[in-house]
């Protein structure tokens, strides 16, 4: 796939959704040439949310994209542009991607640094304990980045296309009509980062050799709590929204009935506290990264779930 001299980038991304497998699974994997203007892209995984905005993204830079899963019927339907080759497979031969010295770059979660010890994140964080699941994804982390690979820990994410994770399922509840059931106290700040700038940031990270065998922070777009997040959706959609606590107890009692919450009740104190991410070290490496405001994307999230239903 790649020319003589030239070197592949695979970008892959572990899923942070609510509700997955016990393991981490490859959302997305894309193999390009670092020429100065790439030519040639394949995104395996492209059907899912990040892999569908990193190939947005990398239209805008690359003459032609190929877009790689499992249902040809989807990739026809999300990718009708000629311009995007559609290829149905499962797999990636991971063996090839090494023989071709391919660079890496994992876009992974905060999920490795839990339990979280203190309120500000950065590549220092420990990376120490934590349920099976945790364990798993670190060590997946800590192998490729033995093997020269940059691991990219994103906030929890949001916007069009993403199926579950905590402010998304706030904003579908919110577009529902529904009271907002808001993870811990309602006052409490954390930073939430939007899928198109998340893939932004991961293209320029697989294009730089500097970045490689390193672990990348990547801010938010500042610190949001739930109040604030219903202000703005309140906003958006001309009505109030509703906006209640849940706590450990309301999730012990509805996890009774739903699996996925009772996977998720191993970590949901680090979900209940305030956190804030240090990018100082990728701003070193990319200069300052202008990210979308919670404003415009809440407003954009709001806009896709209601054209989705």
């Amino acid at each position: 796939m790649a020319c003589r001299h030239e070197q592949a980038i695979a970008l892959q991304a572990i899923k942070t959704e609510i509700g997955t497998a016990d393991v981490p699974s490859l959302d997305v994997i894309a193999l390009m040439e670092p020429a100065s203007i790439m030519m040639k892209i394949a995104v395996v995984g492209a059907t899912g949310p990040t892999g569908i905005q990193l190939v947005a993204e990398l239209r805008k830079t690359v003459a032609s994209v190929r877009a790689i899963a499992r249902s040809t019927d989807r990739l026809a339907r999300l990718f009708p542009e000629a311009a995007v080759e559609k290829w149905s497979a499962d797999v990636l031969d991971a063996d090839a991607t090494l023989r071709a010295q391919a660079r890496c770059v994992q876009v992974s979660s905060y999920w490795a640094y839990y339990p979280q010890v203190r309120a500000e994140m950065n590549e220092s964080h420990p990376r120490i304990g934590g349920p099976p699941w945790v364990r798993y994804r670190r060590e997946a982390e800590d192998v490729l980045c033995a093997a020269v690979a940059a691991i990219l820990h994103l906030p929890d994410f949001y916007g069009p296309r993403v199926h579950v994770s905590t402010l998304q399922n706030a904003l579908n509840e919110a577009a529902s009509g529904k009271t907002v059931n808001w993870l811990g106290r309602t006052d409490v700040q954390r930073e939430y980062i939007y899928v198109p700038d998340a893939m932004r940031i991961a293209v320029e990270i697989g294009a730089r050799t500097e970045a490689l065998g390193e672990h990348w922070c990547l801010p938010g777009s500042g610190p949001l709590s739930g109040r604030q997040v219903a202000d703005i959706a309140g906003r958006y959609l001309g009505r109030q929204v509703k906006l209640r606590s849940a706590g450990m107890t309301t999730l012990r009692i509805v996890g009774l009935f739903n699996k996925d919450l009772r996977g998720l009740l191993q970590v949901a104190p680090d979900y209940m506290k305030p956190v804030r991410y240090d990018a100082r070290k990728l701003q070193g490496l990319l200069g300052p990264q202008q990210m979308t405001s919670y404003d415009a994307g809440i407003g954009q999230t709001l806009t896709w779930i209601s054209s989705s239903r």
